[in-house]
């Protein structure tokens, strides 16, 4: 019955895996200036040729950062989106984190770096973008931004290198996030500079189970899109209205949101 509704919820969101595909190593690599580079995907030179070429694009698994300009309607909406992932109401706030990840980039990866890739396209406009890893002294860069609170943790993931699991990595992140709250790190320092009267109550995002069979409902539209099973594990960080909390959740190594009832959660 889990595998079933497992099956479900992909085949209802459309989502699908990379796979056994090998892990291909690029060392020794420099990052290069492009138009198209912000702080979750850039442009990268290596010392071996990948994909034909010697400079490639790439996007990194588990997190994303905010955009870095708002020129377009798309754009705009990403960063009220993103803003609302720090708890924030202004789209600025939003942009301000992106413009710092991508200095943050820059000094961090200005002496050479590491990327592991397994040639999984990620969708994009203009230069063709592969997702992957990147290690720079001994850390992985996702770890480096959501220590920092420069990142959501969302979008793809995969099992890494050493053989870590998807999961095993999200909880880890998920442990660092938490670390960069409690220290009001950049993005997570929003709460700490908003002024919020003492007579009203904060919710706090924390860790849960599902406490039935649960619906997940779209957050865009409000439609039913999945059913977690009883004891699904969830993260609940707001509440969406009277009845339904949005909740974040991973199966099969991908981390999704969506719309819980209160009524099927441990609450």
């Amino acid at each position: 019955m889990r595998l079933m509704k497992g099956l479900y919820f992909f085949l209802l969101m459309g989502f699908f895996s990379a796979g056994g595909a090998e892990w291909t190593l690029l060392e020794n690599c420099a990052l290069v200036e492009n138009s198209f580079n912000d702080g979750d995907s850039f442009m990268v030179k290596s010392s071996v040729i990948y994909r034909g070429k010697t400079e490639n694009r790439f996007r990194l698994y588990f997190v994303d950062t905010a955009e870095t300009d708002s020129n377009s309607d798309f754009k705009r909406d990403r960063l009220k989106e993103q803003a609302t992932y720090w708890r924030a109401d202004d789209p600025d706030f939003a942009l301000k984190m992106g413009l710092q990840a991508e200095q943050t980039i820059k000094k961090r990866l200005r002496r050479g770096f590491t990327v592991y890739t397994k040639g999984e396209y990620a969708p994009s406009m203009g230069v063709p973008r592969y997702y992957a890893l990147i290690r720079v002294n001994d850390r992985w860069l996702d770890e480096i931004l959501t220590e920092e609170g420069l990142v959501r943790l969302y979008g793809n993931s995969t099992e890494l290198p050493d053989g870590t699991s998807a999961e095993s990595h999200w909880r880890k992140l998920h442990e660092l996030e938490r670390t960069a709250k409690d220290a009001q790190r950049n993005g997570w320092r929003y709460v700490g500079e908003k002024k919020v009267p003492s007579d009203l109550s904060v919710f706090v995002p924390h860790d849960t189970v599902t406490s039935r069979d649960a619906w997940i409902y779209s957050i865009s539209n409000g439609r039913k899109v999945a059913v977690l099973p009883e004891g699904q594990p969830v993260t609940v960080f707001s509440e969406a209205d009277g009845t339904r909390m949005k909740v974040r959740f991973a199966l099969n190594g991908k981390l999704y949101e969506g719309l819980c009832e209160k009524s099927s959660l441990n609450l």
